[in-house]
C-alpha cells in the first residue's frame, strides 16, 4: 500500500470520528424518499414500543437516571439519519457506550446492559450509514464501534463476536443496497447514452443522402462549367477542376466516415428521404385508418432544405405515431408554419381518449425528436398542456 493510500485512509478515519473535512453521501433515489421517510419514523416509535416492554437497565427506568431520557435520545438519532447519518452514528455509538455506566446492571429478562429499543436505534442507524458512505468510511464506523463496545465485553469472547456481528451485518446490508443503487443508477445511465448514440446513427443515416446528394451536384456542375460556358478562362478551368476534385474527395470521405452507421445488415440505406410536402400524404393514411386528424400549413414548405425537411418529416412523422399509441381515439392536430427564419411544428392530441394499446417494446420517439432537434440547432418541447400533450418544435432553415 503506498504511503498516500494510507494518508487517505486515516484522514478518512480523523473525518469519520471528528468530521473533520467532507464526506461522500450517496443521494437516495427520488422514488424512495416517502418509503424511507415513512421507515425511518417507524423505526423511531417502535424504539418506544421495545422498551415500555424491557426497560433498559436492572432496576429499569428511574435508577439512577430516567431511562425515558435515554429511549427518546435512540429515538432522536434514528430520525437524525434523514439528515446527517453520520452523525446520527456518532451519537449512536455515545449512548452504547454511556448508557451502561449509567444505568449499569445486565436486564434479567434481556441478558443485555442495553434496552432493546437503543440495540433497534443502533441497528437502524448502522443500517442508514452503509447506504450512504463509501466503504472506506464503513470501515472506521465499524472498527471505532466494536473497539469501543468490546470494552464492556473484555474477557467474555462469545459476547464480542456476536457484538461484530450485530454490528457488522446492518453495514453489510446497507452498503450492498448502495453498490446496487450505484449499478442501477449506471444502468440507466449507459443504456440513455447507448439509446442516444443508436438515435444519432440513424439521423446520419438519414442526412447522408441530402448531403451526399448535393455534393454530388456540385462535382457535377463544376465538372460540366467548362462545356456549359463558352470562352473560359483556364485560370477560371482549373479553379472548376479543383472543386470538382475536392467535392469529389469530401464525398468519398464522407461515405468512408458514415461507413461506421451501416445498419444490422452491413448496408448503408440511401433511400430517397421524404420531405414536408409528404406530411400531407401521411395524415391521409392515418385519416383512412380512422384517427381524427387536422392539418393546417401555412408559408412555402418548397424551399425549406433537404436535412430540415427530412428531420420535421420524422418528427411528425413519431409525434403522430405516439399519439395513436398512447392516446387511442384522441383528436390529433397538425400545424406546419414556414417563415423565413425557421419551420415550426405544432401537434397536439387530447390525453382524454382511451386506454393505451400494450406495447411491451421500448420507446425512444421522444429521444430521437429532440436528437432532430439538437442537431440542427433548433427548439424542442413536449409536455402536457391544459389536457392535452404538445409537441412544438422550431428548425432554423439558415443553419443555426
Amino acid at each position: 500500500m503506498k504511503f498516500a493510500e494510507v494518508k487517505q485512509f486515516f484522514v478518512t478515519g480523523l473525518a469519520t470520528v471528528f468530521a473533520v473535512g467532507r464526506l461522500e453521501r450517496a443521494p437516495a433515489p427520488a422514488p424512495w424518499q416517502h418509503v424511507r421517510v415513512s421507515f425511518t419514523i417507524g423505526a423511531a416509535v417502535l424504539v418506544f414500543v421495545l422498551d415500555l416492554m424491557n426497560p433498559p437497565g436492572r432496576y429499569g427506568w428511574d435508577y439512577p437516571v430516567n431511562g425515558w431520557w435515554f429511549t427518546a435520545a435512540a429515538a432522536a438519532t434514528v430520525l437524525l439519519t434523514l439528515t446527517q447519518p453520520l452523525w446520527a452514528w456518532r451519537i449512536s455509538v455515545l449512548l452504547l457506550t454511556v448508557t451502561p455506566q449509567i444505568n449499569w446492571g445486565w436486564s434479567d429478562d434481556w441478558l443485555w446492559p442495553w434496552s432493546p429499543g437503543l440495540i433497534l436505534a443502533a441497528v437502524t442507524v448502522l443500517l442508514t450509514v452503509g447506504q450512504n458512505y463509501r466503504q472506506m468510511v464503513l470501515t472506521w464506523v465499524f472498527v471505532v464501534t466494536t473497539g469501543l463496545v468490546w470494552l464492556l465485553f473484555w474477557g467474555y469472547p462469545p459476547y464480542m463476536l456476536m457484538i461484530c456481528a450485530i454490528i457488522g451485518a446492518p453495514l453489510v446490508v446497507g452498503n450492498a443496497v448502495r453498490l446496487r443503487r450505484i449499478a442501477d443508477v449506471d444502468r440507466v445511465e449507459q443504456r440513455a447514452r447507448a439509446d442516444t448514440l443508436e438515435e444519432r446513427a440513424v439521423i446520419a443515416r438519414e442526412l447522408h443522402d441530402v448531403v451526399a446528394h448535393h455534393m454530388s451536384v456540385l462535382a457535377l456542375r463544376a465538372g460540366s462549367a467548362r462545356y456549359r460556358f463558352t470562352d473560359v478562362p483556364p485560370d477560371l478551368v482549373t479553379e472548376f477542376d479543383e472543386m470538382q476534385s475536392t467535392a469529389r474527395e469530401g464525398l468519398t470521405e464522407m461515405r468512408r466516415l458514415l461507413g461506421v452507421l451501416r445498419n444490422s445488415d452491413g448496408v448503408l440505406e440511401t433511400a430517397p428521404q421524404p420531405r414536408v410536402e409528404e406530411i400531407a400524404e401521411l395524415v391521409e393514411r392515418l385519416r383512412g385508418a380512422g384517427v381524427a386528424i387536422s392539418l393546417r400549413s401555412d408559408g412555402d414548405t418548397v424551399r425549406v432544405p433537404d436535412g430540415v425537411a427530412l428531420s420535421a418529416y420524422r418528427i411528425v412523422q413519431e409525434a403522430l405515431s405516439n399519439a395513436v399509441r398512447h392516446a387511442p381515439g384522441s383528436t390529433v392536430d397538425v400545424e406546419i408554419t414556414s417563415t423565413p427564419a425557421d419551420l415550426r411544428l405544432l401537434i397536439t392530441n387530447d390525453m382524454t381518449a382511451g386506454p393505451p394499446f400494450p406495447d411491451d417494446k421500448a420507446r425512444h420517439g421522444l429521444l430521437g425528436m429532440r436528437e432532430r432537434v439538437a442537431a440542427l440547432g433548433g427548439e424542442f418541447r413536449a409536455e402536457p398542456e391544459n389536457g392535452v400533450f404538445v409537441v412544438a418544435v422550431a428548425l432554423p432553415l439558415n443553419g443555426g
